[in-house]
């Protein structure tokens, strides 16, 4: 037999409209709502929990009752105008007849200000902070890629520990559906989208982790008993990087860090079979280090090559179109799972993944005329040529300061960033 559901999601899960001069508005911000089931759910009704309330408005939302197909997605825009320069909250309140979340709730805020000019401070750490999940198929044709990860991980690891990188790495396999016991070398329990290591090993490990290579052999070898009837690494990240096991320290709680970058590894020899559509996957991991900051946050993908698949010395792997997209689309790299270099796959991926920060969002839209940037007090100048190395480029798109190869802030540097804010 089987059911059919109507479940809802929405991304992100809470709103920060940031700093506002009073008698402007803010940019357009957006809620998506997502329905990841397979049949029509019905959205009743989309408000403001505190009404009135002129400081937030809505631009653009259905109009309820709202009928939401089963895979469908369906935005609500709205703008924040600060009435008064002070700090404001609300809370956007969605019901529907959704199977898992009948009430949905995304706190709103943002902060009011009379002055039109901004001083933005970044700190570069005084080490890289990345945090790491493997995702790793452990289905039956997975053997020989498991070891070939286990076995070439030095070669991820060694630039994180050269550069003295403070890392979590974590692993969940691909199983989103049934519980497992005694499964992987060493034997372990497998829950759907919860770290898996033995008994002998953390539930992550960090850069003060002894033996840290061998450790991750044993928390990665995760078996190839289960996640056939649905190899769904899409879904199995979504599970492991959100509440609730991201609060529970015996699960997954401790991985990620506020202040961290955060880099997934999907490992897969077969489709990605998740429920959702890729545009709610690359939504939902974009929102994790929020919109504005797209270097911290990437998707990579060890997948077999588009669109035909790929053969190599472990065998037949088929093509991973939906990976690949969601790689493609949130700056990540893709690398073909029938390598016969694993070593310089993993390398690259440790490169990226270990990488230090070098792009800053601002807290408010700029007027780029009026930008001036500054490192530990000195002048940097911007760049002759977008994303030039010989100095700074202003990203609209991202409302962003990235710094050229030759001018990326050190360890331990403070950067300032001033600008006279756009009024909407």
């Amino acid at each position: 037999g089987s059911s059919e559901e109507a479940a809802i999601a929405v991304v992100p899960d809470e709103l920060d409209f940031s700093i506002v001069e009073v008698g402007c508005n803010s940019p357009e911000m957006t809620v998506t709502v997502y329905n990841l089931g397979t049949i029509d759910l019905t959205l009743s009704s989309i408000y403001f929990e505190n009404t009135p309330d002129a400081n937030f408005s809505f631009s653009s939302a259905p109009s309820t009752p709202y009928a939401l197909s089963g895979g469908g997605s369906v935005p609500i825009r709205m703008r924040y105008h600060p009435q008064s320069a002070t700090s404001h909250f609300n809370t956007l309140r969605i019901e529907s007849d959704a199977s898992n979340y009948p009430v949905l709730e995304v706190p709103l805020f943002g902060s009011g200000t009379t002055d039109a000019s901004q001083t933005d401070i970044f700190h570069q750490p005084d080490e890289v902070l990345s945090d790491v999940l493997f995702v790793v198929d452990n289905s039956g044709s997975m053997g020989e890629e498991q070891q070939a990860l286990v076995d070439n991980f030095g070669t991820f690891i060694q630039y994180a520990t050269t550069l003295s990188v403070d890392f979590h790495i974590g692993v969940v396999t691909t199983e989103v559906n049934d519980p497992e016991t005694g499964q992987g070398d060493p034997s372990r329990d497998i829950f759907p989208g919860v770290l898996v290591h033995p008994s002998s090993r953390p539930r992550f490990i960090t850069n003060s982790t002894p033996d840290i290579v061998n450790a991750f052999r044993d928390n990665a070898r995760v078996g190839t008993c289960c996640s056939d009837e649905q190899e769904a690494g899409l879904e199995a990240a979504y599970m492991a990087l959100s509440a609730p096991l991201t609060d529970d320290p015996t699960k997954n709680g401790g991985l990620l860090r506020g202040d961290a970058k955060l880099y997934v590894v999907l490992v897969s020899d077969e489709p990605d079979q998740s429920s959702g559509d890729t545009d709610f996957y690359v939504d939902f991991f974009s929102s994790i280090k929020g919109y504005r900051n797209p270097e911290r946050m990437a998707v990579s993908a060890i997948v077999g090559d588009s669109p035909d698949g790929c053969q190599g010395a472990g065998g037949s792997a088929a093509s991973g179109p939906r990976y690949i997209d969601v790689a493609n689309r949130t700056g990540g790299i893709f690398q073909s799972i029938c390598t016969s270099d694993w070593a310089q796959a993993l390398s690259s991926l440790g490169m990226d993944a270990f990488a230090a920060i070098r792009e800053f969002p601002l807290s408010r839209p700029a007027d780029a005329s009026t930008l001036t940037v500054t490192v530990n007090g000195n002048p940097v100048s911007q760049a002759s040529s977008q994303g030039g190395a010989n100095g700074w480029t202003y990203y609209g798109d991202n409302n962003s300061i990235f710094f050229g190869d030759n001018v990326v802030p050190s360890q331990g540097d403070t950067i300032v960033v001033t600008y006279e804010a756009v009024c909407f």
